[in-house]
């Protein structure tokens, strides 16, 4: 990315993340549990992936991610929730600077890990 791509992000402040965190990302957590709702992810999934996320870099939830779509015994239901959470990610990223952006991306996934969890308990 070029330096002039990176000055265009806007800076968030804590409280602007907060606000758009329970808004319009919690929206995209919903739709995003919606569209994969054949997707059995396991509990034990969603726990590794909110811990990938704990580790407060890009690099490691892109590995947990990766990890699971090249495992041969995972389901295609599951592999399409694990690209389409990379992609989701990705666009995150696009939407602020850093920190900004991997706070975003924090908060989409405690939003979708939270919305599945209430699913199941439908």
């Amino acid at each position: 990315m070029a330096a002039n791509e990176q000055a265009q992000k806007p800076c968030l402040s804590a409280q602007q993340i907060r606000l758009f965190s329970d808004g319009i990302i919690y929206d995209y957590a919903i739709q995003f549990v919606e569209r994969h709702k054949r997707a059995k992810v396991s509990v034990k999934q969603l726990s590794g992936l909110q811990n990938a996320v704990g580790a407060s870099n890009w690099d490691e939830i892109f590995r947990y991610i990766d990890n699971r779509l090249s495992r041969k015994t995972t389901l295609e239901p599951v592999k399409e929730f694990y690209k389409d959470l990379k992609n989701q990610l990705n666009e995150l990223r696009t939407l602020a600077a850093e920190p900004g952006a991997y706070l975003l991306a924090k908060e989409f996934i405690q939003h979708l890990v939270a919305e599945y969890n209430y699913q199941r308990s439908l």
